[in-house]
Parts: structure tokens; C-alpha cells; sequence
């Protein structure tokens, strides 16, 4: 097992039998971690692929490890997506950071009716590069060889309009819905599904039936109400365990 984990951003250099990390990577690698020559690091694509080799060259700009072999490694059988209303505060942060540790495959960040988070222009930007940091650095801790796909927030209206939904479910406070698990064992095993999760006051009973039009049935997580980033969490690891364990 390797010591240090990097990433390997666009900017680093992968060549034949080495790669150069960009500067920051470098200068947490040499300065942070203190990582020296001859100590193990493992390098993280985001695509699937994880290269093992050792630290050759300590440059806090530009850190060089010298490859000695590539793993490949494959899908999960059936790709998440998160559908996940933006909520309060710092709460994102943490539902993002769970996603990409239980192997979402993508997360896509809506604005609804009754969310009281809308955010635009510069301020979103930057909220968008903090929230891929945030996904980045968990691959790095868990060793992850995939990094979640993170689209641009939009409205919910707006992504239901134009995506093309095979299997989708939303965690439902409506009265009807199937136990998350009992639906599961109804559906036929599909290729990808879409786990949408609304804000803390709920989607609008519009919203509902939006969702519902474009293919998603609404499901209960166990008997209590739960906090946003508790029920992605939830939604999520029922799901990877039903269909990847």
C-alpha cells in the first residue's frame, strides 16, 4: 500500500514511466506531507486508473514520481446519479464528500421552490471549484480510482427538461410511496439510475409531479424524516448495496 496518495490534475506531466505533479499537488505532497525520495505514492486519474511508483524528485513545484505500474480499475455495475437539491450552509460540502466515498457516479445540483439556497454568477464559480476540491480530496483519502462528474447547478425544472431519465427515485415524504428497498426488487436490474433528494423543506407538490412525468417514483427511507445529507447518504448506500456490493 502506498504512502501518499496525489491527484493528477490537467496540469501535471504524465510521461512514459514518470509523471510531474502540478504545483499544488507538489507543494502538498513535499511541504505538507514531507514526503521524501524513495517513499511510495500511488496517483489518482479520476478516469479509472490508479499509478503506483515512488517519489524521485522532491520539488515543491513540481514533485516527480518515477511509475512502476498502472491499475485499471472497472465500473461499478450500475452508475448513480444525484440529483441533490442545494441545501443550507456547509451541508453540501459534506453530501459531496459521502457521494463520491460511497461511488456516485455524478451529482448534478439543483435549485427548487421551496430551497431557500439560489446562488449566481462569481459566487457560484467558486462555490462549483470548491465543491470539485472537496470531491477531489475524497478520492485522495479513500483511495478512489474514479472522481464523480459535478454538472453547473440549475433549476430543477430546467434539468428535468432536458434529460432522459431510464430509472429514476426520489426520496418521497408523499403519502403512497414503496420502501426504497421494496422498490429496488421490483425494478429490473438497470445500467444506470437517477436518486433525486430534495431541500430541507421538501419538493413542492409541482415539483413532485414534474419528477414523476420525467420517470422517477417517489420512495420512503425507513420511518423517520431525515436531514438532506442524511438521506442522500442513505438513498445512495442502500442503492450500492442492492446493486455493486
Amino acid at each position: 500500500m502506498a504512502r501518499y496518495r496525489s491527484f493528477l490534475f490537467p496540469e501535471a506531466i504524465l510521461g512514459d514511466g514518470f509523471a510531474v505533479l502540478d504545483a499544488r499537488e507538489s507543494h502538498h505532497l513535499v511541504r505538507v506531507f514531507r514526503a521524501k525520495v524513495g517513499e511510495t505514492v500511488e496517483l489518482l486519474d479520476g478516469a479509472g486508473r490508479k499509478y503506483q511508483g515512488r517519489l524521485e524528485l522532491a520539488d515543491a513545484k513540481a514533485a516527480r514520481v518515477a511509475v512502476e505500474r498502472v491499475e485499471a480499475q472497472p465500473q461499478p455495475a450500475v452508475s448513480m446519479t444525484l440529483v441533490q437539491a442545494v441545501p443550507k450552509g456547509k451541508q453540501m460540502d459534506l453530501i459531496l464528500r459521502m457521494a463520491t466515498e460511497i461511488g456516485v457516479h455524478a451529482v448534478q445540483p439543483v435549485f427548487t421552490d421551496q430551497g431557500e439556497v439560489q446562488i449566481q454568477g462569481a459566487r457560484l464559480a467558486g462555490k462549483l471549484e470548491k465543491w470539485k476540491l472537496t470531491m477531489i480530496e475524497s478520492c485522495k483519502q479513500c483511495g478512489l480510482a474514479y472522481l464523480p462528474k459535478l454538472a453547473a447547478p440549475c433549476r430543477l425544472r430546467d434539468y428535468l427538461q432536458r434529460v432522459d431519465v431510464e430509472h429514476g427515485l426520489v426520496a418521497s415524504l408523499e403519502d403512497g410511496s414503496l420502501p426504497l428497498l421494496e422498490h429496488l426488487k421490483e425494478l429490473e436490474a438497470p445500467c444506470a439510475i437517477q436518486l433525486a433528494v430534495g431541500p430541507e423543506g421538501d419538493f413542492s407538490k409541482a415539483e413532485y409531479d414534474l419528477l414523476a412525468q420525467s420517470g422517477f417514483a417517489g420512495v420512503r427511507l425507513g420511518a423517520n424524516v431525515l436531514r438532506a445529507e442524511t438521506a442522500a447518504a442513505y438513498t445512495l448506500s442502500v442503492v450500492d448495496q442492492f446493486y455493486n456490493a
